[in-house]
């Protein structure tokens, strides 16, 4: 019963945190939709166990084990945690390119050009030996 609680808990706070950021336009509403149906999946197996067991059954057949499942789930996870990765990788080399532009259009006296001489200079010098 605790459980329940707990999941219940969970569900209600990211549904309206999700519902939160798409109202403000910074969620799209298939990302809304997609964690309220995730989340309205996961209260009602804590709600109802026994929705797995027929879950499991349908799906997989009689002859799959539970390990099977939690096995599926376990590559979903690891799947989800990678694309998140990647996002947040290519977030931090996008931020990185930005605060580089901002810096060098904000030096003083207009030395954003003389920057950019020097490098194209410094490219074509040959290396000292």
């Amino acid at each position: 019963m605790l459980a329940t609680a707990i999941v219940g808990f969970f569900a209600a706070l990211v549904i309206a945190k999700s519902f939160d950021e798409f109202r403000r336009g910074r969620e799209a509403f298939p990302v809304f939709l997609f964690w309220v149906i995730t989340w309205l999946a996961v209260l009602l197996v804590a709600v109802f166990p026994s929705v797995t067991v027929w879950l499991r059954q349908e799906v997989f057949g009689p002859a799959v084990g539970l390990g099977t499942f939690f096995g599926i789930a376990l590559v979903f996870l690891l799947f989800l945690s990678y694309r998140l990765y990647l996002k947040t990788d290519r977030v931090e080399r996008d931020l990185n390119a930005l605060i580089t532009q901002l810096a060098l259009r904000d030096l003083p006296g207009g030395q954003e050009e003389k920057a950019r001489s020097n490098q194209g200079s410094r490219d074509q010098a040959s290396p000292h030996p």
